[in-house]
């Protein structure tokens, strides 16, 4: 049997100069990471090199710790986890990261959720992917197969914001493009279009996943009836600041 974990492939991948980028926050209830053993977990050629796994207590750093069990980030853990008592039960949190230039495949993705999974084997209770803005149960992520096939709509989060800008709509955008070293992606629609955007975003995320560049003056031609455009998002006037964390293309109509 063969148990070669296979890199996940950007297919279509064009240079683009930047760097992608992986955070993860594990929650625990003490130091349970005391050995990383990623045989078989992890393609051959993932980059090991960058990975920077760090453990911090509560005791020592609790104002960083508790930046990410609270305030907006534990209004989005009251929906996605099961059981909030054991976040904050949590007496220490490791983090996870790697950043590699333009990379011409995923394995960095690869290589930090191995290292997040092997966590809660070990007894760790939460997952927080802090560029998606996205929760994790221990279980979940426990659970997670080395050999499974990409996807976009795991490592990404797409919000259609409930406030209407004048002028904008309803704010549509993806978070956690800087996994895979583009920026984020913002619409303005109708609350009648958010489906529709949310598709279109989508869509848009799988293909610069898989290498495409998106660049400002492109026009990206939907179906036959509908062409947009791709502008740098810039808050101010009326288009909504959603607080991305890096930078942001604006997709017009």
């Amino acid at each position: 049997m063969d148990l070669r974990v296979e890199p996940w492939q950007r297919p279509a991948h064009r240079p683009s100069g930047r760097e992608a980028a992986v955070f993860l926050v594990v929650f625990a209830p003490g130091e349970v990471l005391t050995g990383l053993d990623l045989a078989g977990t992890v393609p051959s050629t993932a980059p090991v090199d960058a990975l920077d796994v760090r453990l911090h207590r509560h005791a020592d750093s609790p104002e960083w710790v508790d930046g990410f069990r609270t305030g907006p980030l534990r209004s989005l853990a009251e929906r996605e986890l099961p059981d909030l008592r054991l976040l904050d039960a949590a007496t220490c949190c490791y983090s996870i990261q790697v950043r590699v230039q333009d990379p011409a495949d995923l394995t960095h993705l690869q290589l930090a959720w191995a290292v997040a999974a092997a966590a809660c084997r070990s007894g760790a209770t939460a997952v927080l992917d802090v560029f998606a803005h996205d929760w994790s149960s221990a279980e979940a992520i426990a659970g997670l197969d080395p050999r499974r096939p990409f996807t976009v709509l795991r490592e990404i989060s797409v919000v259609a914001e409930a406030d209407v800008s004048p002028g904008f709509g309803h704010a549509v955008h993806t978070r956690g493009m800087t996994k895979f070293g583009h920026p984020d992606l913002v619409m303005g629609v109708p609350k009648d279009q958010l489906g529709e955007a949310a598709e279109i975003l989508n869509h848009l995320a799988r293909m610069l996943a898989e290498g495409h560049v998106l660049n400002p003056g492109q026009q990206l031609r939907i179906d036959d009836a509908k062409t947009l455009g791709v502008v740098p998002y810039v808050p101010g006037g009326r288009i909504p600041d959603v607080r991305l964390i890096g930078d942001g293309l604006l997709i017009t109509p």
